[in-house]
């Protein structure tokens, strides 16, 4: 078994994305995340990311992160909190999802949720290392959009000192968050649920149509 995952590994990191269409999701999700991503290329108050290629900040409060791609926005949210305290949750497969399965690798651990919306599109959910990625997405981009969040999400790195000095300056609400990352999206109406930690409120963004570019 390890000999083929390795044989995998090798096929998909030399092919590139060329190579996506040709992968169904739980091998995609389990090459990528089999990997330590010791890489990051973008630093955040507390903590730091690899951002790939084609992938920019739209926008950054607190620990809310806007990322844009050519055609779609993800939403990125990292937990501090439950990473420092260690939090451990266990997930339960969706039957009713389009894709539902539970990601453990390297001594990390979290979830991949995929169900479809209107219109023919796809509410992607990655709740990974302390940290959760939503974005809504054609069927076509699928792949490619998970791809970059799964690389996102292995890629975090968290500077404890940081973090700890944060708490202990009370620079984290924690006794007032309402995000859960470790609980999928309730709604099914093409909204996404983001938490602006400045204000303490929660807001729904939602993504229509015309966020897509033609």
């Amino acid at each position: 078994m390890k000999r083929i995952l390795l044989l995998l590994i090798i096929i998909f990191f030399t092919a590139g994305c060329t190579n996506l269409k040709n992968i169904d999701l739980n091998n995609l999700a389990t090459i990528t995340l089999s990997q330590e991503n010791n890489h990051q290329n973008k630093t955040f108050q507390g903590y730091s990311l690899y951002l790939p290629n084609g992938l920019q900040v739209d926008s950054v409060n607190h620990n809310n992160v806007i990322l844009k791609s050519k055609n779609y926005k993800l939403y990125l949210y990292v937990d501090l909190i439950s990473y420092f305290n260690k939090v451990q949750k266990d997930y339960q497969i969706n039957k009713k999802a389009f894709f539902s399965k539970s990601l453990n690798f390297n001594d990390k651990f979290g979830y991949l949720e995929i169900n479809s919306q209107e219109n023919e599109k796809y509410l992607v959910e990655i709740m990974y290392n302390y940290a959760k990625i939503e974005v809504i997405v054609d069927n076509s981009d699928m792949k490619e959009m998970l791809s970059d969040a799964l690389i996102i999400l292995n890629s975090i790195k968290y500077n404890d000192t940081i973090i700890e000095n944060m708490i202990g300056e009370d620079l984290l609400n924690y006794n007032e968050l309402e995000f859960n990352i470790f609980e999928t999206t309730e709604s099914n109406n093409g909204t996404i649920k983001y938490d602006d930690n400045s204000s303490n409120t929660e807001e729904q963004d939602t993504i229509p149509d015309l966020d897509l570019i033609n």
